[in-house]
């Protein structure tokens, strides 16, 4: 990323509803987390909403997914909004691939953030500074469940975990309710739980599959979307830098992300809009 940018972010209509801040994890790394935070900025987007996506993951993958690569100008990205450095105003720049979604970029600089206790507020701190500006907030979190991720969950209004049809990535849902209910919900945002889970990576042809999902959904009643299929489509979106549903919005796993997306996101009142096109 080179040092330096136009600071005009994106803009769009005036905000109609209270800004909601979505934080998706799970501490398990290809459970597609990030396509699922990319589907979600994407589709806060195509409903009219200014989104701010926050890459907390030192691989970059959500800023790769939404169009961000070497040549993306940057005054700073995400680990200096986290310790001080920068504010998000400064850091913030339009994604390449989504318009009305702009972006905090994730670097290295982040693995080193989980030493430094101070981060773990710093998302909660700052992100009301910014209400007249973004709609919405999208948060992808590492793969691990440290300060950064903390952080991110202390923040949230929404916690979405991605959870692919396996059993690894099952019992790690168990340790992320966990990790919410012992140390976000009772010392950092009273009463934070997990509001949903997104099935993802699922073929029903699979036993194990259709037996996770309904594991999922016996554990969790009414917290469960319907499942994401398993497709090559997602990993073509990220090459092309892209969430699925701009790279292929007629494809199957676009319309699962559709589905699955819609209570999670009408069900916290965000208002469709419709940008004007004069």
């Amino acid at each position: 990323m080179t040092n330096a940018r136009n600071l005009t972010t994106s803009t769009r209509q005036t905000k109609e509803s209270p800004v909601a801040i979505y934080t998706v994890a799970l501490s398990k790394g290809g459970s597609t987390k990030t396509t699922t935070a990319a589907e979600i900025a994407a589709e806060l987007a195509r409903r009219g909403r200014r989104v701010l996506a926050i890459d907390l993951d030192q691989q970059g993958n959500f800023s790769t997914r939404l169009g961000a690569d070497d040549d993306t100008e940057v005054v700073a990205v995400a680990s200096e909004v986290m310790t001080g450095d920068a504010t998000v105003r400064e850091a913030a720049v339009p994604s390449p691939s989504v318009p009305g979604v702009d972006l905090l970029v994730g670097t290295y600089d982040l693995a080193g953030l989980d030493q430094r206790p101070e981060v773990v507020t710093a998302l909660r701190d700052q992100l009301p500074q910014v209400v007249g500006e973004w709609d919405d907030v999208v948060i992808d979190t590492p793969p691990a469940l440290g300060l950064v991720t903390l952080a991110a969950l202390a923040a949230a209004d929404v916690v979405v975990a991605a959870v692919a049809c396996e059993t690894e990535a099952y019992d790690q849902l168990r340790r992320l309710v966990s990790f919410v209910d012992e140390r976000v919900a009772r010392m950092l945002n009273p009463g934070q739980q997990v509001h949903w889970i997104v099935p993802t990576r699922y073929d029903s042809r699979r036993l194990l599959d259709r037996d996770v999902v309904e594991m999922l959904n016996k554990d969790h009643p009414g917290r469960v979307s319907s499942p994401i299929r398993e497709a090559v489509a997602a990993r073509d979106a990220y090459t092309s830098g892209q969430p699925v549903s701009v790279y292929a919005p007629g494809s199957g796993i676009a319309q699962d992300y559709a589905a699955a997306l819609a209570p999670i996101l009408d069900v916290h009142r965000v208002t469709i809009k419709t940008t004007s096109t004069n």
